[in-house]
């Protein structure tokens, strides 16, 4: 690799790691404002009409933020019925063939984010609840997210192709700890 790939695949897989920490405790968060409705609505006959759906908008936050750490980790699902026997060589060389597949599905969602976006901008949309917040903020966050993981999808790339050509690249357990393997 090239001294501004590596410097790209360092940066952004820092760049997910650090979204990645930062956007677990969402979770926490979720947990809370579920927690708080619950009490209140059954220890207090008090409920909200916010709490469920802002809960969403917190879930919908973590999963799309956290997408890119999930690819940097290797957290994603996949069909393992003879990848996992396969060389990290042959692995690289799958991985990079199916790339686009991948970089296609996910510029089809940032084409229908941005879109999303800029319509819910224009005509100031609101979610069809009782509660009606404006659904913008929560539309430019999961594109972050999009381009996050569309970033980090491009440093994978980068390294699958090094390792397709026999070059020796960290794995993701060995980046937060400094190359020691936990």
């Amino acid at each position: 690799m090239t001294k501004a790939v590596k410097a790209y695949v360092r940066y952004m897989d820092s760049t997910n790691e650090l979204m990645g920490k930062i956007v677990m405790f969402f979770v926490l968060g979720m947990m809370g404002i579920l927690l708080y409705e619950t009490i209140s609505r059954t220890i207090f006959n008090n409920a909200h009409v916010w709490a469920v759906e802002f809960a969403q908008f917190v879930m919908a936050a973590y999963y799309t933020l956290g997408g890119g750490y999930s690819h940097l980790i290797e957290g994603q699902v996949r069909m393992d019925i003879f990848y996992h026997k396969w060389s990290s060589k042959r692995k690289a060389t799958m991985d990079v063939i199916t790339f686009s597949v991948l970089i296609f599905y996910l510029g089809v969602l940032l084409h229908g984010a941005i879109k999303g976006i800029k319509y819910a901008l224009k005509y100031k949309q609101v979610s069809y609840s009782s509660w009606a917040p404006p659904v913008a903020p929560i539309k430019i966050i999961m594109t972050v997210g999009i381009i996050l993981m569309i970033l980090q999808t491009l440093s994978e790339f980068f390294k699958d192709v090094a390792r397709a050509r026999g070059e020796d690249i960290p794995r993701p357990e060995e980046i937060s700890t400094g190359g020691e393997i936990k």
